[in-house]
Formats: C-alpha cells, sequence, structure tokens
C-alpha cells in the first residue's frame, strides 16, 4: 500500500447527455491543474437528531442528500476544455464561432484519478461562476466555481471516450495577450488589469426516494460584471465616455485564429481614483440586456 501524492492525481471532465449520469462515450477533456488546486468536496448533508436520550445524551447524525462543491483554477488557455465549462457558466452553447450567454443549461462529470485502481467520480456538476483575471505584467487565470449532484468512489471507469489532451499549442496567456480592449468606442485607454465575473445561482432540486438532487435549477438573474482598472491621463474626459448609459465594452485574449473575444453590454459606474500614487482609475461595468443580440453577454472564437 502506498501513499497518494496530490501530484499525481489526474483530473478529466466528460459532457453529460443525462444530468447526474456519468456516460459511457463522448469526448473526456483532460484538466489542466494548477499546483495547490483542490478537488472536488463531497457533503453528506447530514440530519442531526434533536431526540433526546436518558441522560441527557443526544441520538447522532444520519446522513442526508450528498452534493458536491468546489473550484476549478487554471491559468487562461485556449482548449476544449475551458469552452465547456464556459458553456456551463453562461448557461448557453457555441453555435458557430460564438457562445451566447442564455438558458442552455449543462452538466458534466469531473473524474479524480486518484489511483489506477480508485477514481473519485462527481456527476451533476455545473458552475455557478466564471472569473476572468487579466493582470498587465502578469498572468491570465480562470476560475470556476462548481457544485454537483454526488460523488462516488470507483474502481475503474466503463465507456469508450475520445480523449481530447490540452495541445501543446494551447499555451498559457499573459498580459499582454489581452489585446483590443475597446470600451464604448473608445480603444486609447491605457489599462492595467481587468477582471470579468459571471455568476449564476443554482438549487439542488432534491426529492423523495432519492439521496442526491436529480437537477440543479437556476434562481435569480444571471450577474456579469466588468471591471476596469486603467491610468488616469490628461485630454481624456472619462466621466463623459463612460457616461452610465448601455454601452458596449469588448476585450480578445489571444490572436486570431485562436483566442476568444469577450463582449459585455452593460452600464458603468463612476469613474474613481483607485490610487494616488500611480493615479490609476476603476470603473465597473454592470451588465444589462442588449434587445438588438437578445444577451447581456457573449464569447466568440476569433476567426
Amino acid at each position: 500500500m502506498a501513499f497518494i501524492s496530490s501530484t499525481d492525481v489526474k483530473v478529466t471532465l466528460i459532457p453529460e447527455t443525462v444530468f447526474g449520469a456519468l456516460p459511457t462515450t463522448g469526448n473526456r477533456y483532460e484538466l489542466p491543474r494548477k499546483a495547490g488546486d483542490s478537488l472536488l468536496v463531497k457533503d453528506g448533508g447530514e440530519v442531526v437528531s434533536d431526540t433526546i436520550k436518558p441522560g441527557r445524551n443526544a441520538n447522532g447524525s444520519r446522513r442526508g442528500n450528498q452534493s458536491v462543491s468546489g473550484s476549478i483554477e487554471l491559468n487562461a488557455i485556449t482548449a476544449g476544455v475551458t469552452d465547456m465549462l464556459m458553456e456551463s457558466a453562461v448557461s448557453g452553447k457555441y453555435v458557430a464561432n460564438v457562445l451566447k450567454a442564455g438558458t442552455t443549461d449543462s452538466s458534466f462529470t469531473y473524474i479524480a484519478e486518484l489511483a489506477t485502481d480508485l477514481f473519485k467520480v462527481n456527476t451533476g456538476c455545473m458552475a455557478t461562476n466564471f472569473v476572468l483575471s487579466a493582470e498587465a505584467a502578469g498572468a491570465v487565470t480562470y476560475s470556476f466555481d462548481i457544485m454537483g449532484a454526488k460523488q462516488d468512489e470507483a474502481a475503474a471507469i466503463a465507456g469508450t471516450f475520445t480523449t481530447t489532451n490540452v495541445p501543446d499549442t494551447a499555451y498559457e496567456y499573459i498580459g499582454s495577450e489581452v489585446l483590443n480592449v475597446t470600451v464604448a468606442g473608445a480603444t486609447n485607454l491605457n489599462f492595467t488589469s481587468l477582471s470579468l465575473n459571471v455568476e449564476q445561482a443554482r438549487n439542488a432540486r432534491n426529492t423523495l426516494s432519492a439521496d442526491y438532487a436529480k437537477g440543479l435549477a437556476a434562481s435569480g438573474v444571471r450577474n456579469a460584471t466588468l471591471e476596469l482598472t486603467f491610468y488616469r491621463e490628461t485630454g481624456v474626459d472619462y466621466n463623459a465616455l463612460l457616461n452610465g448609459t448601455k454601452q458596449t465594452v469588448s476585450f480578445d485574449v489571444g490572436t486570431a485564429g485562436y483566442g476568444r473575444k469577450f463582449t459585455i453590454y452593460g452600464q458603468a459606474s463612476t469613474p474613481s481614483d483607485v490610487t494616488e500614487d500611480d493615479m490609476m482609475i476603476t470603473v465597473t461595468i454592470t451588465g444589462a440586456y442588449n434587445s438588438t443580440e437578445g444577451i447581456a453577454l457573449k464569447i466568440e472564437k476569433l476567426p
């Protein structure tokens, strides 16, 4: 018997055709893990008894409906696995080269291979939050908060899958590869950081006769915000440019033929000084429905 090293754990994701059911065919995406990244955690949903036993003793608890939660952190790349996770996060599917935030929910199975004969199989997983962060002279990162229906252990994974590894050409993006930042038609602002946050609350649909959720239903509105930080310069009327009306903001991560364009429609907060030493300004764009596009957010593959 040997100890399991966390650095040897392999994680793969499989898109589900039926919520909560491990598929037996389809793509099986390699997930590139960051050092120190944690695996999904199972919650047993303990139901604590309030019965008083003799001598003031408690009556313990029983396992109730289980659930799964955690996060996926990775350096930004362009690969099938990141496209799949973004589809889950925004409740959409790529049509040709365009992914629009909508109401098409999708789930996936998250498999952690701890050893050749020990797998943790998390089914009915969905992304509830997606964050893209970019810093000048630094890395671009993705983060996905995940919730799922259940976790089982298995000695083997049955099925015939198409293994989809991250290609060698999928280099990790850095700040200099965040291009074409456009705010209300202006392309001349000098940005030092940006953070796109997409959040969709989901509630477990628990039922009698089952110890795990039969579905994860979306609740409330999808919140999409983009925070931008840029240098203050002379000759720019920031209040006139970011005037609080519905405007379009977009940026590219990567280059044509490989990268992705992110577009958010929304209103800008009042520009405010974030630090006097470097004379920077920060503004937050809050996503708002665009009737022409029928969305507040879209992601496109750069042709």
